[in-house]
């Protein structure tokens, strides 16, 4: 009964990393239309989201792997938004999308990092 209950949790939070996912490309595809104080406000609950995956989705068996492919990610996006920013009339968008997505995977991986070197330092 305990392995269903963390099946359904570890699903959960799967879910919740894939909704952090979306909800960061529509916040990207719609910031330019929002008004100025609304942005922030879900940029932070993107940063929170972020944190929440960080603590409770990475197991440590997978802790290497997402620091690694993740800190890729974070390289490409940052390094991504200034060259796709420049391109004419979506280049905004892209910008914005790739910002999204950094708000909410940086988190994650700044507290999957820090898990790590603590457990290392531990050992």
């Amino acid at each position: 009964m305990a392995a269903t209950g963390k099946g359904f949790a570890n699903r959960l939070i799967a879910y919740a990393f894939t909704v952090g996912i979306v909800i960061a490309l529509i916040l990207g595809l719609i910031s330019t239309w929002l008004p100025a104080g609304v942005v922030p406000v879900l940029t932070t609950v993107l940063i929170l989201m972020g944190i929440v995956v960080g603590f409770f989705n990475i197991t440590p068996t997978e802790t290497k792997n997402y620091v690694l492919f993740v800190t890729a990610l974070v390289i490409v996006t940052s390094l991504g938004g200034g060259v796709l920013g420049g391109v004419q009339l979506i280049g905004v968008y892209l910008e914005s999308i790739l910002q999204a997505i950094l708000a909410f995977i940086l988190p994650s991986v700044l507290i999957v990092g820090i898990k790590a070197v603590m457990n290392l330092a531990r050992d």
